[in-house]
């Protein structure tokens, strides 16, 4: 199933929409499969497969300490591919990367080469709407949902232009700051961003990203009338604790039923 079809689906039933983060690693290629498998048996709805990239300016420390791992053993673009070999029949999935590794291979070549392996999803966490349209394009092309984020402080103007234009779900951050742990300070009233989108673009799925962490942290965002969570540097944090997929389904499973 595709993601936009996938989420799509899911909302439409009541049912909660999870979606988890993986970064791509030539070390961790063997056990993929058991852990997107173990994630999809716990409730996840897609899954995120992340590039490693030198600079992931929106990451906090746990999942730039990936990218760097990533990078440090070899990983690169065919490990992507072969990543989403495995991963897009178990769960629909998106790719989030940087804009430059796409950009310096090719924009419309590296996005038709992940849709032919499998994504149906694409993030690109540094890319301002202003310069999307190329990329917007090369989605549409390839059939790939060109996901966009949404920072806390947009003004509904511009929110419900990044709603309209975004596809497959509206990534809303959840906070100031980066990836992981909420700064003192950083919280957002995420309820009026959320109802703003939905009124713009009623039919686009709201994910909160960026903090989400657990059963609680979930439960807040869908007070404020999310649709659902991406779940990233937690997920990392339990991988680098306990690899088993066990471990990683008893993980996600808490997060999945708060959102129910």
């Amino acid at each position: 199933m595709r993601l936009d079809s996938a989420l799509r689906s899911a909302r439409s039933a009541g049912r909660p929409i999870v979606v988890p983060y993986l970064m791509v690693d030539r070390r961790r290629a063997g056990r993929l499969a058991p852990t997107v498998t173990a994630l999809r048996d716990a409730g996840a709805t897609a899954l995120e497969l992340g590039f490693p990239f030198s600079d992931p300016i929106a990451d906090g420390p746990l999942l730039e300490s990936a990218h760097e791992r990533s990078l440090r053993d070899g990983t690169g673009w065919r490990d992507l591919l072969r990543a989403l070999r495995v991963t897009a029949p178990i769960l629909p999935t998106a790719v989030m990367i940087y804009a430059n590794p796409l950009v310096h291979r090719g924009l419309d070549r590296s996005v038709q080469e992940l849709a032919d392996a499998g994504a149906t999803g694409l993030i690109v966490p540094d890319l301002a709407l202003e310069e999307s349209g190329s990329f917007r394009r090369a989605a549409r092309h390839a059939r790939v949902s060109l996901v966009l984020l949404a920072a806390p402080g947009e003004t509904r103007e511009r929110l419900g232009t990044v709603a309209r234009r975004s596809r497959g779900f509206l990534y809303l951050v959840s906070h100031y700051g980066t990836t992981g742990g909420v700064a003192r300070g950083s919280t957002v009233d995420l309820r009026p961003l959320v109802q703003t989108v939905h009124r713009r673009a009623p039919a686009l799925p709201v994910l909160v990203g960026f903090g989400v962490r657990d059963r609680e942290s979930a439960r807040r965002a869908r007070a404020a009338g999310a649709d659902g969570v991406v779940v990233g540097s937690a997920l990392e944090e339990q991988l680098r604790r306990d690899p088993a997929p066990g471990a990683v389904a008893r993980f996600l499973r808490p997060i999945a039923s708060a959102l129910g």
